[in-house]
């Protein structure tokens, strides 16, 4: 009986530390420089991530603009891309151009995200759109 239980908890403890799919860093845990000094910087996605259409992603990010902001998927830099969220994402932490900020989004197929070899995750603030910043270039597949 005691050998079971010891099984179970273990196997439990396995399963909970495994994770899933659906994981990704944290600007926190995963120690990504987001220190800007003017405007955004996107830490994460970085350069040759893959990830699947559907799947919930992180976006870290560093900013020094108190301000909502629009998450936006583009398949390259060209692309007008499309805004994952209906409505504008506010910081939760201040704007102090050093601390990560964490937004999770979807690579949802209804908000444009599909299959390409190449996307970008864009972080604009709605009052200084042009300070916003693109991540690096990530695969997006099936």
């Amino acid at each position: 009986m005691k050998i079971s239980l010891a099984l179970i908890l273990a196997s439990s403890l396995a399963f909970f530390a495994c994770g899933s799919d659906d994981d990704s860093p944290t600007g926190a845990k995963a120690g990504y420089d987001c220190t800007v000094s003017d405007g955004v910087k996107v830490a994460y996605p970085t350069v040759s991530e893959q990830f699947k259409v559907g799947q919930t992603i992180d976006v870290v990010f560093g900013t020094t603009i108190d301000d909502g902001y629009r998450i936006v998927f583009k398949k390259n830099t060209g692309d007008p891309g499309y805004d994952l969220f209906d409505e504008s994402f506010d910081l939760t932490v201040p704007a102090d151009g050093k601390t990560c900020q964490t937004v999770k989004v979807k690579l949802d197929a209804e908000k444009g995200v599909e299959p390409t070899l190449t996307g970008i995750i864009r972080v604009i603030p709605y009052n200084k759109q042009n300070q916003g910043n693109n991540s690096e270039l990530f695969v997006v597949k099936e």
